[in-house]
């Protein structure tokens, strides 16, 4: 038995003080470091699946060694862009043209119209309706297997609106209000899955000054009986930021509690001032309490210099990506020549990447993009966690070539069986 001295205990004591005190403030204040790990973990578990690949031969016994090449095409979560009515026109020359749609199928899995669907567009003059821009744009994305959010049917800001349609009495304005949200979403059917209903109204409040709170109901209602299958969204912004956000739950409550049919919550995210991921997280930790799907719609950043806004971008993706309930991230534009706000632009005039175009790509197909060249083990397997989406798997074995196409998502066991 060894004895300690009064000093050497006094010592010992503050030793053991000093541990459990780093301990507790490492536990309580982790370090950014740890929170980028925690976010990281926390998207392991909410965005990859388990997935077992099998190589067997003819008699269903197991190939040791074969060669697994797994490439991911397409992830499951919503990574879009707006896009530009004059990227689809004659106005823009043809190599600016095609170096923008090859981008967008690069970078891309999910788009919406920026202008073209909006009541301006498709109705300038009142019973002058042309939805050839908008149809134009659907058809391309639809081509390229890219899905379409609908934005947006109605603006409730009121310099937003046609002057004929100002000018009409109250009577009329409902007969057109009806027929537009009836005609979109019945033309649209099967083809645009979710709207931004009516835009903004937090900020805006025309048609409500104008019939009624109750004009909001029935918008909803016409465009469920047009299209029940359509999911439904309020869309608006400073809400990311905090500043809206109590404003926000107030009305998504008021709505809900009245039966408008609200399918999810557009959080559109232009970014003008810092923000911090932990202002992000509360954010989106507020509007879970609905339940219903977050879509952060609207996404672009200025910032004072381009690495600042690379980092926002950085910040804000990884924690919407890391939440459970954020199905989406639409960026509104990325080239600064068809871009409403050109600082916010990930692509120069010349086609030059910012570091938010690097940061952007890093994320989404380098961090989050599962590709594995590997061989079966013992068991003739391999087993990895794999971010869910489209997946084309090729293997290579006894002299013998096999190619599959396959998904893994959320919610289902993924298991492939090659037999060779």
């Amino acid at each position: 038995m060894f004895s300690l001295s009064q000093s050497q205990l006094k010592w010992l004591i503050f030793l053991i003080i000093s541990a459990i005190s780093i301990f507790s403030f490492t536990c309580l204040f982790p370090t950014s470091a740890q929170k980028l790990a925690q976010v990281d973990e926390n998207i392991r578990q909410l965005r990859t699946g388990n997935l077992i690949i099998k190589v067997v031969n003819q008699k269903q016994q197991p190939i040791v060694g074969a060669v697994v090449n797994l490439q991911q095409t397409k992830h499951h979560f919503e990574f879009g862009t707006a896009l530009s009515t004059e990227m689809f026109s004659d106005k823009v020359n043809q190599q600016d043209k095609d170096k923008y749609l090859g981008l967008v199928k690069q970078l891309f899995n999910t788009t919406a119209h920026e202008n073209a669907l909006k009541w301006y567009a498709t109705e300038p003059n009142q019973g002058q309706i042309s939805y050839a821009d908008a149809d134009r744009i659907l058809k391309w994305s639809r081509d390229n297997d890219i899905k379409m959010r609908g934005h947006a049917l109605f603006w409730a800001v009121e310099q937003y609106n046609q002057d004929w349609v100002k000018s009409l009495n109250n009577r009329e304005l409902k007969q057109v209000i009806q027929k537009r949200s009836l005609d979109v979403c019945r033309r649209y059917r099967g083809q645009i899955s979710e709207y931004d209903v009516i835009n903004e109204m937090l900020h805006g409040d025309f048609y409500q000054k104008r019939l009624g709170e109750s004009i909001v109901d029935s918008i909803f209602r016409w465009c469920h009986q047009a299209d029940p299958s359509a999911r439904l969204y309020v869309n608006d912004y400073n809400i990311l930021n905090g500043k809206e956000l109590n404003r926000y739950v107030k009305q998504i409550r008021s709505l809900r509690k009245r039966g408008v049919l609200i399918g999810g919550i557009g959080i559109q995210g232009h970014i003008r001032e810092k923000i911090s991921p932990q202002r992000v997280q509360q954010t989106l930790d507020t509007l879970a309490q609905f339940k219903l799907p977050i879509k952060i719609t609207e996404f672009d950043v200025v910032a004072d210099t381009e690495e600042e806004k690379a980092q926002i971008l950085k910040d804000v993706y990884r924690v919407t990506f890391a939440h459970p309930s954020v199905q989406g991230i639409l960026m509104w534009g990325f080239w600064q020549q068809a871009h409403w706000e050109p600082k916010a632009a990930l692509y120069t005039k010349d086609w030059q990447l910012l570091p938010a175009a690097q940061a952007y790509q890093d994320l989404v197909y380098n961090n989050w993009w599962t590709k594995i060249n590997t061989v079966t083990n013992k068991a003739g397997e391999v087993r990895i966690r794999a971010f869910f989406g489209k997946y084309r798997l090729n293997v290579n074995a006894q002299n013998k070539t096999k190619e599959q196409a396959f998904s893994v998502l959320p919610g289902k066991k993924t298991q492939i069986v090659i037999k060779l």
